[in-house]
């Protein structure tokens, strides 16, 4: 491991590193199983690592890793408990025409929590959904973000975007918002069998006026004794209706 890689394992904690590189880091046997091998920029694993047989046929097919000390590794990985492989990752990113080849596209409005991202992400995937991350959402490279998707980050269809430019790229579909309004409708009464864009805001501020006023509003119906609902919950339960309507 040279001086320069350790560095930029360092740096990549940085948010204005992984933008000005391109690249971000991969941790965990699940998470690097996932990883296809021509997006790895170099990487890292421990002896320890190897004695598992699911991990030792990871290494051998990712190939040109090297095998460092669990102490290297420990001091440079960003989990408390690090699995022994590290992977530092060039960043890909779908385009907005990319995205809208999928029927139901999610689309982070502002959601900043990126546990919450990372679960949306997931969910999207096991939909087979597309995703755009909004302004004012959590970067899409965090490294808790990347965590929480398990994997979904390396083959969704996701992609980075202006307001106006995806108000733009959805003019030939529904735009819902999901939002609590008196002029809102349940989301299961709602036509999800043509292509449609659902916006989720975050849990303090919501949707964005912006996407409000191009948009119709569904909600969630719930008991008087509980006011809102986790946004990574209420897309795994909107995504869920809108896919099987889509089926049917």
């Amino acid at each position: 491991m040279s001086n320069a890689q350790i560095k930029m394992i360092r740096k990549l904690a940085q948010k204005k590193y992984r933008s000005a590189t391109g690249l971000f880091v991969a941790e965990g046997l699940r998470l690097c199983e996932e990883v296809p091998p021509a997006q790895i920029e170099f990487g890292f694993y421990t002896r320890e690592f190897l004695s598992d047989e699911r991990a030792t046929r990871l290494v051998k097919r990712l190939g040109n890793l090297e095998e460092v000390s669990a102490s290297t590794l420990e001091r440079l990985s960003d989990t408390q408990t690090p699995q022994g492989i590290l992977l530092v990752v060039r960043q890909r990113l779908s385009t907005l025409e990319e995205v809208t080849g999928k029927k139901i596209i999610a689309a982070l409005d502002g959601v900043q929590d990126p546990g919450n991202v990372g679960t949306i992400l997931r969910t999207a995937a096991a939909f087979d959904c597309g995703v755009v991350m909004l302004e004012g959402s959590a970067e899409l490279f965090n490294p808790k973000v990347v965590r929480s998707t398990m994997g979904a980050i390396f083959y969704l269809p996701v992609t980075v975007s202006t307001r106006a430019d995806f108000l733009r790229a959805m003019s030939s579909r529904e735009i819902l918002a999901a939002a609590v309004d008196a002029s809102a409708e349940i989301y299961t009464r709602h036509d999800f069998t043509r292509p449609t864009a659902i916006v989720l805001g975050s849990e303090a501020a919501g949707v964005s006026k912006e996407i409000l006023d191009a948009a119709r509003k569904i909600f969630i119906p719930m008991s008087g004794a509980v006011e809102s609902l986790n946004v990574a919950t209420s897309a795994a339960i909107i995504l869920s209706e809108a896919v099987r309507q889509s089926k049917l």
